[in-house]
């Protein structure tokens, strides 16, 4: 079965959903998160399989667990309007951290962990 085929994409999409269930992490969160990981796929050159199915699992994750506290410090800015409601909030936030989550997130935090780990060894 190829990779971004329908079939594939519809049982990956099967699979976060059942993995929101047994975890207890909301499912459409993790949707939000597999979807925000898909779309930072169109700015990578080609992946493979592994790839491209570890890139998702990490995006749908990391927006899954990190939306709705996101959203809630956001909810909470000045700036804010206070009527927005905070579960309409966290979709478009796990998107975005999904699209974040590897590029930006993780390598940002991996590139302050080993500058903190020269400091240390210094």
């Amino acid at each position: 079965m190829e990779p971004i085929s329908p079939a594939a994409c519809g049982a990956s999409a099967c699979g976060i959903v059942v993995l929101g269930f047994v975890t207890g992490l909301h499912p459409v969160l993790l949707l939000a998160g597999a979807w925000g990981g898909w779309w930072a796929m169109t700015y990578q050159p080609p992946l493979g399989t592994l790839d491209r199915l570890s890139r998702v699992a990490i995006s749908a994750l990391a927006a899954a667990w990190c939306a709705p506290l996101a959203a809630a410090w956001v909810a909470s800015r000045e700036w804010m309007p206070g009527t927005l409601p905070i579960e309409l909030l966290q979709y478009p936030t796990a998107l975005g951290i999904g699209l974040l989550a590897v590029d930006v997130i993780g390598r940002g935090v991996l590139r302050i962990g080993a500058r903190r780990a020269k400091e240390l060894s210094e």
